[in-house]
């Protein structure tokens, strides 16, 4: 019996058929292990102008006083540059164990590829993920056939992966298409601490995931994320925390998908993550104050309208809101909340083509202060138009072409570009031409 196993692990060895193009070892009854990935490097471009000049009308978030004119020396636009990126390349294996009929065990390890730079620091790259094994997407669970799936480790928020449906061609993860630099931020402010800290569409490490079967194409999700440090004073993961908080994350929601239709409703909750104080201006925070906390928490309707074979329709609308308290005296930041919304559409044609567009839009909306001070949103608005076109040579490759253009309002500072920080107001466009190959 033994070496009966032993022969059904190493003999079942094989290729998959393209349509699935993965390479599987075993069987369902010893154990699979799958070797997957999908890589994707590009050469692009990248500039920034037309910045918010010192002086202007601006909202108050931005200048921590009730003057509302932005202060500073000359504003200089960052260079154009060009650039080799990786994206979000990755290698992942994944397998499973089946017991019984109804239950199984499953799990998966999966990490970045930094084709361009091999994860060193260097010209054009950081390495900031070098040598960082599992980084993306990795588990162990169990999942039952009549009670759902459990899940704990490293995993995309159900916030992310309940709304993240138009995903240009698949490469938009990491991309600067990708809709939630605009659709899931706050747009007060840029850099990668400022975005973790206020943004709603992340992968969070010491999580616990259950999903329910699908029951009539309906699907319930909850993941919890706990503070494995709470009390403690922080800086990092998600946000510099003084003594006392507890960094917790809720993320949960119902989806139902048909052949034609999806739809899904999804909301998800931060917990002394201070995303308001950490993208308003330095005198207005609250997460180096004592005893202050904050609740920040959005929510989302995502659909998708499959018209004809092979072309869809999709629509995003989210509400993100910021609360903080205890605060200091003095004028601080209270609270912010806007609506962002994105609308998309993507086809694919007879023989090899497709196209894809998405527009994405966050409004100003609005804010109070501590102290007595009135708070304007005025300028915090933002617009992003995305463009790509794909040429397929079989199931797993594929060439492309994208393109876009994000528009700060004088006040905002949404950021899609990785080679680069733009000035308050500044706009960004970008174009890149690239080759994904999946396995």
């Amino acid at each position: 019996m033994k070496r009966k196993a032993a022969a059904l692990a190493v003999g079942a060895l094989f290729l998959a058929p393209a349509a699935h193009a993965q390479i599987v070892f075993g069987n369902p009854q010893v154990g699979t292990l799958q070797l997957y990935g999908k890589l994707y490097p590009q050469f692009g471009y990248g500039s920034s102008k037309d910045a918010t000049l010192p002086g202007a009308t601006v909202s108050n978030l931005v200048t921590g006083t009730a003057s509302n004119t932005l202060p500073g020396p000359a504003v200089t636009n960052p260079a154009s540059r060009r650039a080799v990126d990786a994206q979000n390349s990755y290698l992942g294996f994944r397998g499973e164990r089946t017991f019984n009929p109804t239950l199984k065990a499953i799990w998966q390890i999966e990490q970045s590829v930094e084709l361009d730079s091999g994860g060193t620091a260097g010209t054009g790259g950081t390495g900031s993920t070098a040598g960082t094994f599992s980084n993306r997407n990795s588990f162990v669970g169990l999942r039952h056939s009549n009670f759902g799936t459990v899940k704990l480790g490293r995993m995309d928020s159900i916030y992310k992966e309940y709304g993240d449906t138009f995903q240009m061609f698949g490469i938009s993860s990491g991309n600067f298409v990708s809709a939630s630099s605009v659709l899931s931020s706050i747009g007060v402010n840029s850099g990668s601490a400022v975005n973790r800290a206020a943004r709603f569409h992340e992968r969070y490490s010491n999580s616990l995931q259950y999903e329910t079967p699908t029951f009539n194409g309906f699907t319930f999700g909850y993941q919890y994320v706990p503070d494995e440090a709470r009390g403690e004073a922080k800086a990092s993961p998600f946000a510099t925390a003084p003594a006392g908080t507890d960094q917790t994350v809720h993320s949960y929601g119902v989806k139902w998908d048909s052949e034609r239709y999806y739809v899904s409703l999804h909301q998800e909750l931060h917990r002394d993550f201070f995303g308001g104080s950490s993208a308003a201006a330095a005198t207005l925070t609250n997460n180096a104050t004592a005893g202050a906390h904050s609740r920040d928490q959005a929510t989302r309707l995502s659909a998708e309208w499959r018209y004809v074979e092979n072309q869809r329709i999709t629509f995003d609308v989210a509400r993100l809101k910021y609360r903080e308290y205890g605060q200091a005296a003095g004028i601080r930041f209270d609270t912010y909340q806007h609506n962002t919304w994105a609308l998309g559409w993507d086809a694919g044609f007879a023989g090899p083509w497709r196209v894809a567009i998405q527009y994405v839009q966050g409004n100003e909306g609005s804010c109070t202060l501590t102290g007595g001070v009135s708070c304007s949103t005025t300028g915090l608005t933002g617009k992003m138009l995305n463009a790509g076109v794909r040429y397929r040579f079989d199931r797993q490759t594929f060439v492309y072409l994208i393109g876009g253009k994000l528009w700060n309002g004088p006040s905002a500072r949404y950021d899609n570009w990785s080679a680069g920080d733009p000035q308050r107001g500044g706009d960004i466009l970008q174009t890149a031409i690239g080759v994904s190959y999946s396995f």
